[in-house]
């Protein structure tokens, strides 16, 4: 106690040390306003005669001027004489106020209040030095107009299966699979603010022209070039924050990378819409409603005539009619909700209505290809469309056995802030979603997936556990549109078991580990008018990667 006394004692002698070199300058300040005061003899000036006043005139005029700027550089001299009274007010005030605080104070609290204080200044600092530095790599990044940013992945793809020499009556011997290869994706992101309300987006992607569902570039073709063309571009209006407006080659207005409804590197052409509605604090904890559409073209045939050999007729075109083009109509709405700072949910539902879906299949055979695929890129492909899987009504024919597809979806999904073990964080989310082609009453027109996340990648060190199972009927979802790695071969008559795990190597390096457990679910016969690729006797199929992922 006797030394924290002595410390108060040595801070108030401080405070007094200051206040005494705050009076000096006022003192003298005030000893030269008085010398200033005092009239002093003025020596004689000679002044020059002139024709508007005379000799004895003008050194009095002089004098009175120099009087009178004496007068108002005193009178400023007194301001400033006041307010520094006020200022040595002030200060003896707050002296006086700390030391009535200090007899009953703590140092140690004082300390503390310190060390906030300073810990808050350094936040402010640690704070503004990531924005210069955010706007710093902002600028290093563009390019003219453009902001770049993009990714590149090298993976290891294994795909497995064991022959089957003695299927069913009826069908042909299965021989195995055995697709093991390096492959690598590189893709780059083109982006620029036109107008505060619009912007442009593009993006660049390796990948065989003929295979949408996938960027992936195999290792092999001799030393040939690879393409890289392009995957994205579009025009989004942004009047306001609650408006969303897109044309181009787009994303697909629900695409949530789940492998559900649509591969996650298949792009659509057409037009997207978003207006989001923000709630105040209400009982349901609704904090926001999405409103959502998309309408896509997939083809323009451009057949004034549709005649008995033409491919729409394969498709199911009626002869003597106009060949009209295939589209996609997506519409839907998504609620999200905010329980407390650690949960969270949103769900929703979706309708997606196909219009000349058999043109989609028809251009996975060799007729159809030619006209709704290379006509409009002015090329030649290897091969038609893949991605086949959905049941039609001949074997390798280009009319699918569900007449319409007209699906509807409901999703929820619910995010838990998680847990923090060894300094990471382990947010934890949970997924479910199922979907029916209402358009048809036949057997297999559902599909459903259920997923688990723990973790996720931020920083080096960070790790994520995502664990997936999906079912997909051949009449349920377009095979050629939904995921490839769920349902490889056949992107629906599955059924899958997904297992991943994610390591954070750095900040924007990430190692990954999938494996794919997958087996089909119908036989060809099953159902009348019911052919798919693969069949429910074939093997079970596992599919291993093993990749790096860098972002930039």
């Amino acid at each position: 106690m006797a030394r924290s006394k002595r410390g108060d004692l040595g801070f108030f002698k401080f405070l007094i040390f200051l206040t005494i070199l705050s009076v000096a300058p006022v003192i003298t300040l005030a000893q030269s306003i008085s010398a200033q005061s005092t009239p002093a003899a003025q020596p004689d000036i000679p002044v020059k005669s002139s024709s508007s006043m005379s000799a004895s005139e003008k050194p009095t005029a002089t004098l009175d001027d120099r009087l009178r700027a004496l007068e108002e550089e005193l009178q400023r001299q007194n301001a400033a004489l006041t307010d520094m009274r006020a200022i040595i007010a002030e200060q003896q005030r707050v002296i006086e106020t700390l030391t009535a605080k200090a007899a009953g104070s703590d140092p140690k609290s004082v300390d503390q209040k310190n060390v906030v204080t300073v810990a808050a200044a350094g936040q402010d600092q640690k704070a503004s030095l990531d924005d210069r530095v955010k706007k710093l790599e902002n600028k290093v990044i563009q390019l003219g107009p453009f902001r770049l940013s993009g990714d590149f992945r090298l993976r290891f793809d294994a795909i497995l299966r064991k022959a089957d020499p003695t299927p069913p009556a009826g069908f042909t011997a299965l021989t195995h699979q055995q697709n093991v290869r390096m492959r690598y994706r590189f893709r780059l992101n083109l982006d620029t603010d036109i107008d505060p309300k619009l912007s442009f987006h593009a993006q660049l992607a390796t990948g065989p022209l003929n295979n949408p569902l996938t960027n992936d570039q195999d290792f092999g073709e001799i030393t040939t070039r690879h393409i890289f063309a392009i995957n994205e571009a579009w025009i989004d209006y942004h009047p306001n924050k609650a408006t969303q407006l897109q044309a181009g080659r787009v994303q697909e207005i629900f695409a949530d990378n789940s492998r559900f409804l649509f591969d996650d590197d298949v792009r659509f052409n057409g037009f997207n819409e978003k207006y989001v509605i923000t709630l105040k604090r209400n009982g349901l904890k609704i904090t926001s409603l999405d409103l959502r559409a998309g309408q896509y073209i997939f083809s323009n045939p451009n057949v004034a005539i549709v005649t008995a050999g033409s491919p729409l007729a394969q498709a199911g075109a009626i002869v003597g009619t106009t060949g009209r083009n295939s589209n996609l109509f997506h519409q839907g709405f998504l609620v999200n909700q905010k329980f407390n700072d650690r949960w969270s949910s949103q769900f929703g539902g979706d309708v997606q209505l196909f219009r000349n879906p058999n043109q989609i299949q028809l251009a996975s055979t060799a007729n159809g290809v030619a006209l709704i695929v290379q006509n409009g890129l002015g090329i030649t492909l290897s091969g038609p469309l893949p991605g086949t899987g959905n049941a039609t009504t001949t074997s390798g024919g280009a009319i699918y056995t569900a007449r319409n597809f007209e699906i509807a979806r409901l999703t929820y999904r619910l995010n838990w802030a998680g847990f923090k073990s060894g300094g990471h964080d382990y947010p934890v989310s949970f997924n479910i979603q199922a979907a029916r082609n209402i358009g048809v009453g036949l057997k297999e027109r559902d599909a459903m997936l259920a997923s688990l996340q723990i973790g996720k990648i931020t920083k080096r060190g960070d790790m994520a556990f995502i664990y997936l199972f999906s079912q997909k009927g051949a009449n349920s979802l377009i095979s050629q549109l939904t995921d490839d790695d769920l349902g490889t071969g056949s992107g629906v008559n599955i059924r899958t078991h997904h297992f991943r795990f994610d390591y954070g190597i750095a900040k924007k390096v990430t190692l990954q580990s999938l494996v794919f457990i997958q087996n089909e679910l119908r036989n060809s016969g099953d159902f009348p008018n019911f052919f798919v690729p693969l069949n429910a006797f074939t093997p079970r199929q596992y599919r291993f990667m093993e990749q790096v992922a860098f972002s930039f």
